[in-house]
């Protein structure tokens, strides 16, 4: 149904596209989450979200893949765009996200936009322009030896200033109360982006109280919730037609709460799968072995994760041995993803961003519904061409350390 579209997302990575989409599923839209914006059909929906993997990539391929994404949009007549990245942003002096911002400015011709990473309900907050993670500073918190985005420093305007031609101005509480005041002072220097404070619910449905028409948003999956005109529909959750007893779960994540995710669910008697890393750079692990584990298991889902989640990543050297160890990862936990599907496996759970994206692309699914939340951000995803199959992305510090058994749960 073309033209009736209230907001697109462009979403940087697999795992952040699932996470927007629950969050407007809560806010009562009908919602479509596409990994590919190639021959789109009409879509029967309130809200598209495009998952795009344009968080590590080189910059003129990220603006190549949101180029596509703005062109489906302007196809589907989209009224609002919603740029979600990270809710712990990209603290890299080469990342993406000032980038994409300022394209989106352009493409858009809007004089500015919002900054807001924040997700409470998950201790991401900002606060007078520094962002927070569990209320430590993200260049303080675990967050800082994130193997591909290591966070160093955790004052929006100061990341913003390496990846951005605009300036960069911050929005108290105060201010915010009258933003005409805020944005007529900023507009002095042409484009630019507000920090807004961001620590409670409240302060998000301020934020949008305060900006309501903007044609251009961006942030983390926080400020989707409180984009209001669903409707008074309540939550709408589609349900897989698919039996789940048969489930694995995927882990390429290091993060420390996916380590405590991973104890907890091997600590209950689980079985599990550690791939040790010299053995799969010697080339002595493949996924066939592994998958004769997994079925051997049965009826008990086996939880499949690397050793690295193991080990002090801070101390990791990011060289070319690393770069190949995480490929070949990707590429083992991908195939393992095929398997189980072509084994008629109904629930595959999968933590950790970049692989979540090598396992989306390997199953080759273009378009997903949006099921049951799992977790604040993680909601089961069903494919419009299998409705049968429920697949659950989760970014790798998402949910509580109960996550894993909650996942093969099948309690809303």
């Amino acid at each position: 149904m073309m033209g009736n579209i209230k907001l697109g997302v462009i979403a940087d990575d697999f795992t952040g596209a699932s996470d927007a989409a629950s969050f407007l599923v809560k806010a009562g839209y009908r919602v479509i989450l596409l990994t590919d914006v190639r021959g789109v059909q009409p879509l029967d929906c309130d809200c598209v979200v495009v998952a795009q993997k344009i968080r590590s990539v080189p910059p003129k391929e990220a603006i190549r893949q949101v180029q596509a994404a703005l062109g489906l949009f302007r196809a589907l007549g989209v009224e609002k765009v919603y740029y979600k990245y990270c809710s712990t942003f990209d603290s890299t002096p080469k990342g993406n996200i000032g980038i994409i911002g300022d394209y989106l400015m352009e493409a858009l011709d809007v004089p500015y936009t919002l900054l807001c990473p924040s997700l409470p309900v998950n201790g991401r907050t900002v606060k007078d322009g520094r962002l927070y993670v569990n209320g430590q500073p993200l260049d303080e918190s675990p967050m800082r030896n994130h193997p591909l985005n290591p966070m160093w420093d955790s004052y929006i305007p100061n990341l913003m200033k390496e990846q951005s031609g605009y300036p960069c101005y911050v929005l108290d509480r105060e201010t915010l109360k009258q933003p005409s005041k805020g944005v007529n002072e900023a507009q002095k220097t042409g484009k630019f982006y507000l920090v807004p404070d961001y620590e409670t619910e409240e302060d998000g449905r301020a934020i949008l109280a305060a900006f309501p028409d903007l044609r251009l948003y961006t942030g983390g999956s926080g400020l989707l919730e409180y984009f209001g005109g669903a409707g008074g529909r309540g939550e709408t959750v589609y349900k897989s037609e698919g039996d789940s007893e048969k489930a694995v779960i995927l882990c390429g994540s290091c993060s420390e709460m996916s380590g405590r995710q991973i104890r907890s669910y091997i600590e209950k008697g689980h079985p599990f799968v550690r791939i040790d890393s010299e053995k799969l750079l010697a080339g002595e692990v493949n996924a066939e072995q592994i998958f004769e584990t997994v079925l051997q298991n049965l009826p008990e889902t086996t939880v499949v994760y690397s050793d690295g989640v193991e080990k002090n990543m801070s101390g990791v050297a990011r060289d070319e041995t690393f770069t190949k160890l995480s490929t070949l990862f990707e590429k083992l936990l991908a195939d393992l993803s095929e398997k189980t599907l072509q084994a008629g496996f109904g629930k595959i759970v999968v933590a950790g961003g970049e692989t979540s994206g090598a396992v989306t692309l390997r199953l080759n699914y273009h378009a997903y519904h949006i099921g049951r939340v799992i977790a604040p951000g993680v909601p089961m995803l069903i494919p419009v061409e299998n409705p049968k199959l429920q697949l659950a992305l989760k970014s790798g510090n998402f949910g509580d350390e109960e996550f894993f058994t909650k996942s093969l749960s099948e309690e809303k």
